[in-house]
């Protein structure tokens, strides 16, 4: 048993840490449970903290060198750090209390000395944390998730190709649309949407007890993003008199905003692709009015850089030319006042409720009590436009008619509770299934996760929290199966049945012949050239190249020749065959497709070890790559999680790479195979499942 002496507590906490070094918090009162969550953050994931803190501050380039400076000035034109100050001090009591409980717990880390090396190795020494730091770090991991990057997109595509041939590739994919409201309802008749996210997404579903062994729901899913080293999220549980909630945290962000449960109810997210963010363009050499700063970014190796900031009346300028508006800023933002309210949730209802001030990012959000009660609620701010217009691409910034009328009322926002269908879900899709309620997006995933997930939930019974895993880890790619019918004859594919195992030489023939069509189309269409388009890269996160071949694969069936410069679809998919042939050297998928995630200092020895993955962007274990790049796995499954509401004990979790931040710690790379494998380990709640899978004892005690 360890035990330390710290400032600020109120009473002792304990700390367990089980076989996973997952640490498990208990606390006398709410402020002390706030300060554990910090001190175990900040324990385990220091360095990942304070590189997200600096690069909301815009101060990356002061470490990274030159490399750092587009990030830096767009940080710095949006001035996050000027709208997290003036947030925090707009919350309720409770969330100020709670910020300041988590930060005094993440100083009393960087107090005791004991830095992580990665400090050492760049020279640097950790920031004190401020609360306002915890608002900011949020918003520089949920910036790019918003909707101005498929719009920039959009509109080099219209550059190119003209706007008619851009609105075509739009148009095609709504037929094959499933939503959410009502669960796995054909999309007939809906609105053309734009196939706008194209890097796994996220996936979650819940189960009626009318579908389960228990009789009580089960709630499952797994969230896709880059895969980064740290991971982005971070396993933990924390509870006092007040409350006790086991869940999946952001680290340097106190409470359980994503994915958790507490022991009446459990909750978790994926991105609801709402058009959250719009672009206005200004013309002339003037520029727009508005308030006008010059920052300067430190540059480690080089001269200082000067840039002139602007905030003009559309929101701040992300270039000269451009101003961005964002749900998160363009008005007071108190979406941490719902942080402690929702751990003290008592059913679905509560917790709904609990979701009024939540603005960014907007989510499907899917919850299970102990009652029995499933439910669905899209949270989050979404802009009323004046226009649709500005729904496409960037709009003329002095045209008052592309304003906002406000936000959508809380009332509004679609939700459902207890389908007949005995099981809600969300995969990126679309979520309403007609274009009778309010209009949320016109971006939307390709459908085949989500109607992957449907055939599957619809067939269970007598489910369990195997049963979960079994879906987190199925590979059957749908469009593959389409493309091998179009590809009888082609021996790598003769009899493949589409999934994209690891070890599978037919799935890793299909990949390099999927990336071979979509870079033919970037060739044939003019756009290859644009892919590095400003633009383009202005909001990371969106990779083109992999919308064409989504694009590329619903034409192989329609024979649409606009994008191919006078070819057929037909004479593209036998020259991307022949180009495979010759570019596929016989190497299974998941050698290919391995992991490759990199630390943010650039330094071999801090890079995580490489793992063969299977699975591809349209599979349910999603994992993307970037074509004009190569094969190898970019983003991925950053968590899984089943929740089991009538045994809590039964639940499961697991991280890729491990708990611990830190390269070559214990806990740093430990449930990489359970990852990889598709497996879950073990989520333990109660105080006797905790203290049987103890490993290591710290106590926290006053000073």
């Amino acid at each position: 048993m360890v035990q330390l002496r710290l400032r600020g507590l109120d009473g002792p906490v304990e700390i367990v840490r089980d076989r996973n070094g997952i640490p498990h918090c208990r606390a006398v009162t709410e402020h002390d449970a706030f300060f554990a969550q910090g001190f175990v953050h900040a324990t385990d994931r220091l360095w990942q903290i304070d590189y997200d803190r600096r690069r909301g501050l815009g101060r990356w380039a002061e470490l990274a060198g030159p490399p750092g400076i587009p990030a830096d000035s767009l940080y710095r034109r949006l001035d996050l750090a000027a709208t997290a100050r003036s947030d925090l001090a707009r919350l309720s009591q409770p969330a100020r209390d709670m910020l300041t409980a988590y930060t005094d717990g993440v100083n009393a880390v960087i107090s005791a000395g004991a830095l992580p090396a990665e400090f050492t190795r760049a020279g640097l020494t950790p920031l004190r944390f401020e609360p306002w730091h915890s608002l900011l770090v949020y918003r520089v991991r949920h910036l790019t998730m918003g909707s101005a990057g498929p719009k920039l997109w959009r509109a080099v595509v219209g550059e190119v190709l003209g706007p008619a041939a851009a609105r075509k590739m739009a148009a095609g994919r709504s037929a094959w649309q499933i939503a959410c409201v009502p669960p796995g309802e054909r999309c007939l008749g809906a609105a053309p949407s734009w196939v706008g996210l194209d890097d796994g997404g996220s996936n979650n579903w819940a189960l009626a007890g009318s579908r389960t062994a228990s009789g009580l729901p089960l709630l499952a899913g797994d969230p896709h993003r880059p895969l980064e080293a740290p991971n982005v999220y971070v396993q933990g549980h924390v509870s006092c008199p007040a409350f006790d909630v086991l869940g999946i945290g952001i680290p340097g962000v106190p409470g359980f905003s994503h994915f958790g449960h507490n022991d009446r109810v459990a909750w978790c997210i994926t991105h609801a692709m709402a058009d959250d963010q719009d672009l206005y363009q200004f013309d002339g050499e003037a520029g727009p009015d508005g308030e006008r700063r010059t920052e300067v970014i430190g540059v480690r190796g080089a001269d200082p850089v000067h840039i002139e900031a602007v905030t003009s009346g559309r929101g701040p300028l992300v270039t000269d030319e451009l101003a961005l508006a964002w749900s998160a800023t363009a008005a007071p933002n108190t979406a941490f006042d719902a942080l402690p309210a929702m751990l003290r949730a008592r059913s679905v209802g509560d917790l709904f409720e609990t979701m009024r001030s939540w603005v960014e990012p907007a989510n499907n959000f899917l919850a299970a009590d102990r009652d029995g009660t499933i439910g669905y609620l899209t949270r989050g701010r979404i802009p009323v436009r004046i226009s649709p217009q500005a729904a496409w691409a960037p709009v003329p910034a002095e045209d008052p008619s592309f304003g906002w009328r406000g936000f959508l009322a809380f009332e509004d926002h679609p939700r459902l509770v207890n389908p007949a269908a005995g099981f809600l879900f969300s995969a990126n899709n679309r979520i309403l299934a007609d274009d009778s309620g309010p209009y949320l997006s016109l971006d939307i995933a390709a459908p085949w996760r989500a109607t992957r997930i449907v055939d599957t939930v619809s067939r269970m019974s007598g489910a369990t929290v195997d049963d979960m895993a079994a879906l987190h880890r199925d590979v059957v790619s749908l469009p593959a199966r389409r493309i091998s019918r179009l590809l009888g004859d082609w021996a790598p594919l003769a009899g493949w049945d589409g999934q994209m195992d690891p070890g599978s030489t037919a799935a890793a023939a299909y990949s390099v012949l999927r990336r071979e069509l979509a870079l033919l189309v970037l060739e044939r269409s003019g756009l290859a050239g644009y892919v590095t388009h400003p633009w383009n890269r202005l909001m990371p996160g969106l990779r083109s190249e992999s919308v064409v071949w989504r694009v590329a694969g619903d034409h192989l069936e329609n024979g649409d020749e606009s994008l191919l410069g006078g070819w057929t679809w037909r004479q593209a998919l036998t020259e991307a065959v022949r180009r495979a042939e010759r570019a596929w050297d016989g190497r299974a998928w998941g050698e290919l497709h391995a992991t490759g995630q990199r630390h943010p200092l650039g330094r071999a020895d801090l890079d995580p070890p490489s793992v063969p993955y299977g699975g591809d962007m349209d599979t349910v274990q999603a994992s993307s790559y970037i074509p004009v790049e190569g094969l190898r796995t970019v983003s991925g499954s950053v968590a899984r999680y089943a929740f089991d509401v009538a045994d809590w004990d039964r639940s499961g979790w697991v991280l890729p790479l491990g708990a611990s931040g830190e390269p070559g710690a214990p806990h740093a790379y430990d449930q990489q195979e359970s990852w990889r494998t598709g497996q879950l380990v073990p989520a333990p709640y109660s105080r006797h499942a905790v203290d049987g899978a103890a490993a290591e004892r710290i106590t926290l005690a006053p000073a």
